[in-house]
């Protein structure tokens, strides 16, 4: 009887931490479900948009340093002088915010438009040598600058906005945010120049621009 009487704590112990245990383990499981799939698609989306809007920047640099050489239109070397200027800064912005979430050297990725949901087309990341070569040899070249900038300028635009909806980090939002503010109005410039030297907006058929129509309005918290 003494055996049995001291076993019987004994026994309710283990049944308690069987039961903690199995809770612990539920939890756990609950736990990976949702917060966890969420975050990693967030951070696919964020590494996304580092990797290809680094590359977006890269070939409209390109652009702009043949804009400064060629350009006719006063505002068509400003843009060329801003464009190179102000995306030369944000790259090495991604850079850190790139080391800083995900570790390692940021490496652009002309195909990440894939990971955000966009085709190259819409994403504006059609641009290579041969488009340069076009461009260089164009005449009238500042016509052929913003047909090819402002579809660039769109798609860097729906690439930010994409960002926006999935990030929490806030100088990644700042950064899109600010990529967004400055590539709308630079858009509006260029096709008020379309307007006033070429009878018209920069048409749809020269890639994905729109007929002179972007979103505006201020910060874009993508929530």
């Amino acid at each position: 009887m003494v055996a049995s009487r001291a076993s019987s704590p004994v026994r309710i112990a283990c049944a308690v931490i069987l039961a903690a245990l199995a809770l612990g383990v539920v939890a756990c499981g609950e736990d990976e479900e949702s917060p966890d799939r969420s975050s990693k698609q967030d951070q696919k989306i964020e590494k996304a948009f580092l990797t290809g809007m680094s590359h977006h920047h890269e070939s409209a640099i390109e652009m702009a340093k043949i804009a400064q050489q060629r350009g006719q239109d006063p505002l068509i070397k400003r843009l060329g002088e801003e464009i190179t200027t102000t995306q030369e800064r944000e790259i090495g912005q991604m850079k850190s915010i790139y080391v800083r979430l995900f570790g390692g050297e940021l490496k652009p990725d002309p195909g990440a438009h894939d990971g955000l949901g966009l085709t190259a087309e819409e994403a504006g990341m059609t641009h290579n040598e041969r488009t340069n070569a076009v461009l260089r040899a164009a005449d009238p070249f500042d016509k052929a600058f913003v047909d090819q900038m402002v579809p660039h300028h769109v798609g860097a635009i729906k690439m930010a906005k994409i960002v926006l909806e999935s990030t929490s980090d806030p100088a990644l939002k700042k950064l899109a945010n600010t990529i967004i503010r400055t590539q709308e109005r630079e858009v509006k410039e260029m096709n008020a120049l379309s307007n006033r030297k070429y009878g018209g907006p920069v048409p749809k058929e020269s890639g994905q621009g729109t007929d002179g129509e972007v979103p505006t309005g201020g910060e874009h918290d993508g929530h």
